[in-house]
Formats: structure tokens, C-alpha cells, sequence
């Protein structure tokens, strides 16, 4: 058995021993000779605490009920109470209403504190204290002998018509119906508040969940795009210069000697580059900050030095450009380049412009190769898009009028991702 039920059979128990220890001479029978009296005889006497306490067992059973069935719980309390409440000869013989008989307010406030609207409960409300006071009435009606004195002093005046001592017989069982009430829609409402208090944390904690594996896509996706630039660079300058060395190692060993020094150096650099990238993953101390325009010709050498002529020109005056700028402007060229020396051909010359305006930077490069049908189906390019689409500028690559390939990007100077 639940233990909200086995709490409640418990209490059931206990305001049935509470009621006996009060109405004892009663409902023992150790002081009913008066109540006898009053009914008239011991088999009407005996016939109405039977019935007292049927509708106690009633009660009894209606309160454990109330935990899975709240409604039919009130239904059959309420049953239970009223026939106590309209039982007057018995009132009139010195057993008044016990704690039992708190049963239907307890009933009362568990339906309300469940139910899904306010409505609901107004409506059990005042159809109990409705029919209360509608089958007191008939009660008094019935039993027109005026032996119960009204309960409440207002009522006093009035207690001598049958409306006015149905009215004091109901007041007290409807305030207590009325208390339970207030009391049950006084639960529900915190339970509401806090039911959505619970349920906007739970939001607040998925959206934070969820913005933070958007972080973590963002990040990865950043981390894809740098590795991606920084292998394609480094590899694509070493392949050249491997090609180069092994072209002239048996006639000119001076430079296949210059030519593996530079696949050397330009290894280094890569390895280098890709610790850096990986830092935000595997934190070390020391390395070096990411690379970003005043890195250019330095990335520019690299390239000549494989092979490929590059031009660097730098319009309007240089201004601070946030970190992503700076090193987006930094990615965008070396991608560009890669892209010279992988498409362009042999002897293909490049040229890397640079455009200071005072909200923007413009990012040109261009070559004057011939090798523009695959330039826009690989990763670079993607990249590209992708750097500046994060950052509000747009671009456009493709191949130009007076031949080869060209990317033009701009850049606002203070964006950031």
C-alpha cells in the first residue's frame, strides 16, 4: 500500500478516537439516558448512532481514497459529513459535530490543490455548501422541534424560523469547507509557480546546453578550417620544393640542398602552426600568438621561395584590426596562394593587395595563371566563405576577364566571432 494512503488511514483512525474521547457518554452509551430521553426511546436512540456510525466507517474510507481519487473522495466524505450535520434529533440530544467530521474539508482542499483550474474547485465548493445547507433545511423542516441552539450570535434573532437555525445548523461546516478551500487553491497556485519556475530553469539549462554545443561545433568547425589552411599551405610548399630538390639532385646538389632546407624549414613552420591551432584543445604554455597581416611577407618569401612569384601591395594606412580580422585577412591569402601554386601552372605570377579603408579592409588576390576549373570545388575556398561569412564581410572568387583566378574579400576592421 502507497504511504500517502497508510498517512491517511492513520488519520482517519485518529480523528475517530479523537471524536469518541470527546462524544463518549454518547456514543458509548455511559451517559445516554437524556439522549434517550430526547429520541424517545433506546431503539430509536440505538437506531441513530447506528447510523452515526455507518456514516463515521463512511468517512474513514472516503480520506485514504482522496490520494488517487480526489473527486470521489469529496463525493463520499461529503456523504459521510452530511449525514452527521443533518442528523438534528441526535445534535439535539448532546452529540455535536466531532473532528471527524473533518473529513470533507480535508477531501475538499486535496481536490482543490490538484485539480487543473480554480474552477474546479469553485465549483465543488459551492455545490457542497449548497446542498449542505439545502439538506439542513429539510432537515429542520422535517424535525421542526427548536431544541438546538443557533451557533452563531448573528443568527440568533432568526434562530426561531426554519431558514435561520438551517443557516447556524451549516454555518460552521461551510466555513470550514470554506477554509479547506482557500487553503487547496493556496497550494495549487504555489505549485503552479513553482511547477514553472522548475520548467523555466529546465529551459534555461537546455538553452545553456544547447548554446554551448553550438560553441563547441563553432569551435571545431574554426579548428577544421585552420588545420585545413595550415596542412594545405605547408604540405603544398614542401611537395614543390621536394619536386624541385629531386629534379636537380644529381646535377646541382648546391640546390637540392636549398631546395630540402626549405622543405625543412617550411615543415617546422607547419608543425609549429598546428600546435598553435591545437593550444585551444591541449593548453602549452609558450606558443607562439596566431599569425595575421604583419606575418604576409613572411607567407609571401615561403612562396616565392617555392617557385612562385608574389607581388605585395598595401593600400591607405595600416590601422589595428581585431584579432579574428587579423587573422582571417592572414588564412584568406595563404589559401589564396595555395591555390595559385596547386592551379595556376608553371610560371604563373601573383599578386597579394591589401586595401586600409577607414570600416574596412579589402583583400585581393590574384593571378594570371590558367588553371581556374577546379578552383572552387575544394575545402579552401569553402573556408574562405565560411571566415568571412562569420565575420559580416562577403567575397567573391572566381576567374578573371583578362584571365587567371582571382578572390576579393572584404572585411569589416572591427569585426569579431
Amino acid at each position: 500500500m502507497p504511504r500517502p494512503v497508510l498517512l491517511d488511514a492513520g488519520l482517519a483512525l485518529l480523528l475517530v478516537a479523537a471524536s469518541l474521547a470527546l462524544g463518549r457518554d454518547i456514543l458509548l452509551a455511559t451517559g445516554a439516558l437524556k439522549a434517550m430521553a430526547m429520541l424517545g426511546s433506546p431503539e430509536a436512540f440505538q437506531t441513530h448512532i447506528s447510523w452515526w456510525w455507518a456514516a463515521t466507517a463512511l468517512a474513514v474510507v472516503a480520506l485514504p481514497l482522496r490520494s488517487r481519487w480526489p473527486t470521489v473522495a469529496v463525493v463520499v466524505a461529503g456523504a459521510a459529513v452530511l449525514a452527521h450535520v443533518t442528523d438534528i434529533r441526535l445534535q439535539q440530544a448532546g452529540l455535536p459535530l466531532l473532528p471527524v467530521d473533518l473529513i470533507a474539508a480535508m477531501t475538499l482542499y486535496t481536490m482543490t490543490s490538484v485539480a487543473r483550474s480554480r474552477r474546479t474547485g469553485l465549483i465543488a465548493l459551492g455545490s457542497a455548501i449548497t446542498l449542505l445547507y439545502l439538506a439542513v433545511l429539510t432537515a429542520v423542516l422535517a424535525n421542526p422541534h427548536p431544541g438546538l441552539q443557533a451557533r452563531a450570535a448573528v443568527l440568533t434573532q432568526a434562530a426561531d424560523t426554519p431558514v435561520g437555525r438551517a443557516a447556524s445548523l451549516a454555518l460552521l461546516p461551510a466555513l470550514l469547507l470554506g477554509i479547506a478551500w482557500a487553503v487547496g487553491d493556496g497550494t495549487r497556485t504555489h505549485r503552479i509557480h513553482r511547477a514553472a519556475s522548475e520548467q523555466r530553469a529546465a529551459d534555461a539549462q537546455r538553452e545553456q546546453e544547447q548554446r554551448a554545443a553550438l560553441a563547441v561545433a563553432a569551435e571545431r568547425a574554426r579548428i577544421s578550417r585552420e588545420l585545413h589552411d595550415v596542412v594545405a599551405h605547408g604540405v603544398s610548399v614542401m611537395v614543390v620544393q621536394a619536386q624541385a630538390a629531386e629534379a636537380a639532385l644529381d646535377n646541382e646538389p648546391g640546390t637540392a640542398r636549398v631546395a630540402i632546407g626549405h622543405v625543412i624549414d617550411t615543415g617546422r613552420a607547419s608543425l609549429a602552426e598546428m600546435r598553435r591551432v591545437l593550444s585551444v584543445i591541449r593548453t602549452e604554455p609558450g606558443l607562439a600568438p596566431p599569425p595575421g597581416v604583419n606575418a604576409l611577407p613572411a607567407l609571401i618569401d615561403q612562396v616565392r621561395g617555392a617557385g612562385t612569384p608574389v607581388s605585395l601591395v598595401i593600400d591607405g594606412e595600416p590601422v589595428g584590426l581585431s584579432a579574428a580580422v587579423d587573422l582571417s585577412a592572414y588564412r584568406i591569402v595563404q589559401e589564396a596562394l595555395t591555390n595559385t601554386r596547386r592551379h595556376a601552372g608553371a610560371g604563373a605570377h601573383a599578386t597579394v593587395r591589401l586595401a586600409y579603408q577607414p570600416d574596412l579592409l579589402e583583400i585581393e588576390v590574384a593571378d594570371d595563371g590558367n588553371g581556374t576549373a577546379d578552383r572552387k570545388r575544394g575545402n579552401g575556398l569553402r573556408g574562405i566563405f565560411e571566415r568571412v561569412g562569420a565575420l559580416g564581410g562577403h567575397v567573391d572568387a572566381g576567374p578573371r576577364h583578362s584571365g587567371g583566378f582571382g578572390v576579393h574579400a572584404v572585411l569589416p576592421i572591427g569585426a569579431t566571432l
